[in-house]
């Protein structure tokens, strides 16, 4: 479970670099997901990840974007090297069900923001949300092909379609609300994605954990 959420943490990275630069949040906003992002090194205490973790941090100081952007670059690359160490091949199979959680995890978060701060741009929330879409649909061609996982039970297979179904229609959902103009719209975009959160968990979780 901690090797899922230290993923989850990771795999997230690129969502955040992807908010900064589609939705210009303040910088409060990269406090905050820059801090919870490094829970991971209490998750995972080496050296690497700690200074995977300090150039990730230090975006929040630089002012030029190609700077910015190289720091997100290298602690993800770092960050990715360290976690083969971990789940060696499976990481591989691994990788697109926990990207639909960080996805989603992220789409909460900038939604939260949004909240706070209601005169950001929606355009990243809404691009978030129809990745959402795309991975969980993705997901479940591919468990239908018996691309992944081919040795679940029918049973357990089931369960975990009807979990990506459900994420894929909650982020369609929260697309749909991020939609309206009204305040409103982004309040029931982002209960909706808590859902889909709490459904990708448990799909993600079954499939990962299970065999």
């Amino acid at each position: 479970m901690s090797t899922f959420i230290y993923l989850v943490l990771i795999l997230s990275i690129p969502y955040f670099w992807y908010i900064r630069h589609s939705t210009g949040p303040k910088k409060g906003f990269s406090l905050l997901f820059s801090g919870i992002i490094s829970i991971s090194l209490f998750i995972r205490f080496n050296l690497v990840v700690f200074i995977a973790l300090v150039i990730l941090l230090s975006v929040l100081t630089h002012e030029k974007k190609l700077i910015s952007d190289f720091s997100f670059l290298i602690s993800f690359l770092i960050l990715i090297y360290d976690s083969f160490s971990l789940l060696e091949s499976s990481l591989v199979a691994s990788f697109l069900p926990i990207m639909l959680v960080s996805g989603i995890f992220s789409l909460m978060m900038i939604g939260h923001w949004f909240l706070v701060d209601p005169t950001i741009t929606r355009i990243g929330m809404k691009n978030i949300a129809r990745s959402s879409m795309f991975i969980a649909s993705l997901l479940c061609l591919l468990m239908i092909a018996g691309l992944i996982s081919p040795e679940i039970s029918s049973f357990y297979k089931n369960i975990i379609l009807g979990l990506y179904i459900s994420s894929a229609v909650l982020s369609l959902g929260s697309l749909k609300s991020l939609n309206e103009t009204s305040y409103t719209g982004v309040m029931a975009a982002t209960g909706l994605s808590y859902l889909s959160l709490l459904v990708s968990l448990g799909g993600t979780g079954t499939l990962i954990l299970l065999p």
